[in-house]
């Protein structure tokens, strides 16, 4: 039973390594949104976008919004949905880098915080599973 209790040890590991790439990975984007600039931005085009073969893919919104000096600016979002979330002509608020204005993305939850939502649940999911071996390796190995 001792193989249960390290089980549950190299879960417990990989729960708080992932975790804290999580927060990690939070923190980062709070400050990259904190320091960027805002803008309304139309959706132009939605272009599919084939994450594996014999899928079918994600449509990514095109948009085009102006920077705070006029220059127009078009990027293709890195985030895609099936069915399509956004539609030609759509009006979105878009976040950008003032230094790097190719630097953009639609400002939407989904955007800011899917990969350190799913990072966290991941760490903790991990990081209770190990917990729970730990556990029953440990009452298993006192009788």
């Amino acid at each position: 039973m001792g193989a249960l209790l390290l089980v549950g040890v190299l879960f417990f590991l990989i729960g708080v390594a992932v975790l804290i790439g999580g927060v990690v990975a939070a923190v980062k984007q709070s400050r990259e949104f904190a320091n960027a600039a805002v803008a309304t931005g139309t959706v132009v085009d939605l272009v599919s976008r084939v994450i594996s073969p014999g899928s079918g893919g994600v449509y990514c919104p095109v948009i085009e919004f102006p920077t705070a000096t006029g220059q127009p600016v078009r990027f293709e979002s890195e985030f895609g949905t099936m069915p399509a979330s956004h539609r030609v002509g759509q009006s979105v608020s878009v976040r950008y880098d003032p230094t790097d204005v190719h630097k953009a993305e639609v400002d939407s939850a989904s955007s800011r915080w899917l990969v350190p939502g799913c990072m966290v649940g991941m760490g903790l999911g991990f990081l209770g599973m190990g917990i729970v071996f730990i556990a029953i390796g440990i009452v298993a190995l006192s009788s």
